[in-house]
């Protein structure tokens, strides 16, 4: 007898056995242990998720002459029918071969016979949505009104893509994607059936890799199953699922985010070397990045990941030197080069341009990026404010107000404008900060002059509320006053420019001539 593959062999044959969708089973028994059976259902979801084991397992069910919990009880003679591959009354067709609109016409025409053996006639159309447009329309008549006998149950990955008059007419299921626990537990199961030694995270890693997908994660499970006659292991997985090398991996990583890009671009020629293509390399590290996203953000993290304990221990420890913040945008960076990657004829040169760019903050000038650097510079000005605010507090003779005096005196211009943009970021005045980057400043004791250099800066922050915030933040640095200077040298081009214009049109533009 040939090998049967896991997920063949392992297929549930009662909804006892449908994995991770229950609100699907829960409402199918309901309808058969009332009798109100619908004449037309659709199943959608993502692939191998339990679409078609569903449907096969409702269409013996309402066959079922004495069904166990809504599930066929396999014994009766209607089950014992059913179970013949060369049964007619339910059949089984695959709409991506058969999306033609002969073949529906075909099938409609087969409808008005009887079932041979059983109570019904189920019709299984696996991916629905391949079917034509012509097919679809030779469908409606009969899928709205059928026989008494027949049951058409439609399943596709691919919802979108049906007519809505072929919705309207369904009673509609949709399946989810399994939870990784439930699928290790399910392969935990079956290795144990089948004498197979395991580490829990191994199994975990298979489940992780199957993406809510039973039969994926089966199909993996099953090629595990021969990899060796030894403990299946985390790092056996691994190499099962072609991943590339772990410690250079995370190696990477790290010199990412030291801003190491020479040591960066290294690393990349070593993954190269042992054949690893750009595109697996990409899927790798933003799964890391996303499992130190978790790490620093979950407390507890390996619930979620089932990782080795030093496995662990080591990314723990890489996620405790960098920001949220870092990690998200750097995880950004990698998700649009794998999707970048699937046009472009030089992948190696778009990984690595995204390598640099995720090493090196300074070159990236998306908007996140910049927000991440001036995050840094406000941490770093905090931390040098609470030192200078430390030291002046253990001299109890200088008074708050002098405190404030005696360090603005201290600070440079260049200083005074960071601390003033600083203030203005924390109160969320992001055009007022964008702004005054350009605008002079000029202090004199308790008193500063602001030096707009045009009309429209200068508009912009004599407007009665923008003055207010820009006092609020002087006050802090113990400046009272605020003067804005107005352009003067503006003023008077656009005064000569009006004039000009007059002159024009008195006397004609090929007349006026005007010299500077």
């Amino acid at each position: 007898m040939s090998y049967l593959a896991l997920y063949r062999k392992y297929r549930p044959t009662g909804f006892d056995g449908v994995i991770g969708q229950e609100h699907v089973v829960k409402t199918l028994v309901g309808q058969i242990e009332t009798g109100r059976l619908g004449h037309a259902y659709l199943f959608t979801g993502s692939r191998g998720t339990g679409k078609t084991s569903t449907a096969k397992i409702f269409a013996k069910a309402i066959n079922c002459e004495h069904p166990v919990n809504g599930s066929p009880c396999g014994k009766c003679a209607a089950c014992k029918a059913l179970s013949d591959p060369a049964n007619i009354d339910v059949i089984e067709i695959d709409a991506a071969s058969n999306n033609g609109v002969n073949e529906i016409r075909e099938l409609r025409d087969y409808v008005q016979f009887p079932p041979v053996s059983c109570k019904y006639k189920v019709y299984i159309i696996d991916e629905v949505h391949m079917l034509s447009g012509a097919a679809f329309n030779a469908l409606l008549k009969t899928l709205e009104e059928p026989p008494k006998h027949a049951v058409f149950i439609l399943a596709t990955t691919e919802v979108h893509k049906l007519p809505a008059t072929i919705l309207s007419r369904c009673m509609r299921f949709d399946f989810k994607l399994v939870p990784t626990e439930k699928i290790a537990e399910l392969i935990s199961g079956i290795y144990d059936e089948q004498g197979k030694k395991y580490t829990k995270e191994a199994v975990f890693a298979i489940a992780k890799a199957g993406e809510g997908s039973i039969r994926d994660a089966l199909s993996i499970a099953d090629t595990a199953i021969s990899y060796g006659d030894g403990e299946l292991t985390y790092e056996d997985v691994n190499e099962i699922l072609g991943s590339s090398n772990t410690e250079l991996v995370t190696l990477f990583i790290e010199k990412v985010l030291a801003g190491d890009s020479g040591e960066v671009l290294r690393i990349i020629e070593n993954l190269a070397s042992l054949g690893k293509s750009m595109g697996v390399l990409t899927k790798d590290l933003t799964g890391l990045l996303r499992d130190l996203l978790i790490i620093k953000t979950c407390k507890t993290a390996n619930d979620i990941l089932g990782l080795p304990e030093n496995r662990f221990k080591e990314l723990k420890a890489l996620s405790d030197g960098v920001s949220e913040a870092r990690i998200i945008r750097i995880l950004e960076i990698f998700s649009d080069t794998e999707n970048a990657l699937r046009y472009t004829t030089h992948p190696r040169v778009v990984f690595e341009t995204a390598a640099v760019k995720a090493a090196r903050p300074e070159t990236d000038y998306d908007i996140d990026a910049l927000l991440v650097r001036i995050k840094a510079l406000e941490d770093k000005l905090q931390s040098g404010a609470a030192v200078i605010t430390e030291k002046v507090e253990q001299k109890p003779a200088v008074k708050e107000p002098v405190l404030v005096e005696q360090s603005t005196a201290k600070l440079t211009v260049e200083e005074i404008k960071g601390r003033l943009l600083s203030n203005l970021r924390k109160m969320g005045s992001e055009m007022l900060w964008n702004t005054m980057q350009n605008i002079g400043v000029n202090p004199d004791k308790d008193q500063i002059t602001l030096i707009p250099k045009t009309a429209d800066d200068y508009a912009l922050i004599t407007i009665d509320i923008n003055k207010e915030k820009i006092e609020s933040a002087m006050k802090e640095l113990g400046f009272t006053k605020i003067l804005v200077k107005e352009p003067k040298n503006e003023q008077k081009l656009s005064e000569i420019d009006d004039a000009t214009e007059r002159l024009k049109k008195i006397f004609g533009e090929d007349i006026v001539i005007v010299k500077h």
